[in-house]
C-alpha cells in the first residue's frame, strides 16, 4: 500500500532476474486472477497456487490456462477452508459414499480427484500427525473408478 506497492511487472522482473542468477529455481505465484496469470506467463512461471478443491473449482480456467502452457498447479484449501461457510469436501455425502465405497478417508477420495482431474496438480495438503501423512502418501496409490470419477465431477460449483 501506499509507497509500498510494486507493479506486477517489476516483482516479476526482479524474479526473473533472481531465477537467472541461479538464485532461485523457478518463478511460482499464489492467489493470482486469470488476468495476472496471463500478464506473467511471458517471465516464464513454473506453478500457481490458488484455493481449489473438488467442491470449489472457481479457478477451473486459471487450471485450463495453466495447463496450456505447461504450468504446475498447487491447490491451496485442496479439501476446503476452515473459514467459517466454506464448504467442506469431508463432509459432503458423495464423498462420504464414494469413501465408504473405496474403503478410505473422505480426505483420500478428495486428494485423489485432484490427482485425477489433472496431471500437473501438485497436492500439499497440510497435516499434524504422522498417521495423517500416511493416508496423505497413500492417496498417490488410491484409483477413483471411472464411475465415482463421474459422480465427484459433477460435484461443486464450475
Amino acid at each position: 500500500e501506499g509507497d509500498q506497492l510494486v507493479d506486477l511487472d517489476s516483482q516479476l522482473a526482479e524474479m526473473a532476474a533472481l531465477r537467472d542468477e541461479g538464485k532461485i529455481g523457478g518463478i511460482g505465484l499464489s492467489n493470482v486472477s486469470l488476468d495476472q496469470l496471463r500478464q506473467a506467463i511471458p517471465a516464464g512461471i513454473a506453478c500457481v497456487q490458488n484455493a481449489y478443491s473438488l467442491l470449489d473449482r472457481s479457478g477451473e480456467a486459471l487450471l485450463a490456462l495453466c495447463a496450456e502452457h505447461g504450468i504446475a498447479w498447487v491447490p491451496f484449501f485442496p479439501l476446503g477452508s476452515a473459514f467459517p461457510g466454506a464448504a467442506k469436501v469431508t463432509e459432503h455425502p458423495a464423498v462420504l459414499a464414494a469413501a465408504d465405497a473405496l474403503r478410505c478417508t473422505p480426505a483420500q477420495v478428495g486428494l485423489a480427484w485432484l490427482l485425477h482431474h489433472d496431471p500437473r496438480v501438485l497436492l500439499i495438503p497440510g497435516t499434524a500427525s504422522l498417521v495423517h501423512l500416511e493416508e496423505n502418501m497413500a492417496v498417490a496409490r488410491l484409483s477413483l473408478d471411472s464411475n465415482t470419477a463421474a459422480t465427484l465431477d459433477t460435484l461443486g460449483p464450475a
